[in-house]
């Protein structure tokens, strides 16, 4: 099989922090009087997820859980403020006439087959994997597992693109190569970038 590609998706070919943050802000703030920056919580979930986040702040499972009856609703009420990254359609776009096989992984649930068709991109994916399939969060590897048995996948040919530690971690898990976007954290990926573009020309090089 040719090289393949798994795609993180918020902050990492759309842009959806704002209305994740938002939802976040207000969900904290309408079921425990908890108010916190959205600046503030923006560079907390960045660095892991926002369960991660959350479950930190509250230190109860009871709590986790009614907050996200909130943040659900609110989230899909902010879902209008996604917005693709300006290089997303030519990157997607040029994986797809190089017959490389493109897939998501994402912590998102089942919302995410309706962005994905609203922003015009659910044809470029193989698969989208959602954690709401009962699948086992990052950086457990069990969702990349799962991909490569069911398309025989060497994980020698597997690339993981995503904007946070999480995603690198993930990746390595199956020893696949790995590619931080538009975070200057320091991870052990195998390659760092700014943009999108520069992604095509890694994986172009890799593959002569």
């Amino acid at each position: 099989m040719q090289s393949a590609i798994v795609w993180d998706f918020d902050g990492t070919i759309a842009d959806s922090y704002p209305g994740m943050v938002k939802a976040t802000q207000y969900s904290l703030e309408k079921n425990f009087g908890i108010n916190i920056s959205e600046s503030e919580i923006k560079s907390e979930v960045i660095k892991t997820s926002i369960r991660d986040y959350v479950s930190n702040l509250l230190l109860d499972e009871n709590k986790v859980t009614e907050f996200y009856k909130n943040y659900r609703i609110q989230e899909k009420n902010f879902q209008n403020l996604i917005r693709l990254y300006p290089d997303t359609i030519e990157t997607l776009d040029y994986f797809k006439k190089e017959n490389i096989t493109q897939f998501i992984i994402t912590h998102r649930d089942n919302s995410i087959f309706d962005v994905t068709k609203k922003l015009g991109i659910d044809n470029y994916f193989e698969e989208i994997v959602s954690v709401s399939d009962n699948h086992i969060r990052k950086p457990d590897p069990e969702m990349l597992n799962y991909l490569i048995s069911k398309y025989y996948i060497s994980s020698q040919q597997l690339w993981v693109i995503g904007d946070r530690k999480v995603d690198i971690d993930f990746g390595n898990t199956v020893n696949a190569k790995t590619i931080l976007i538009r975070n200057n954290e320091k991870t052990n990926s195998t390659y760092q970038v700014k943009n999108l573009t520069e992604i095509m020309s890694i994986i172009k090089k890799d593959t002569l």
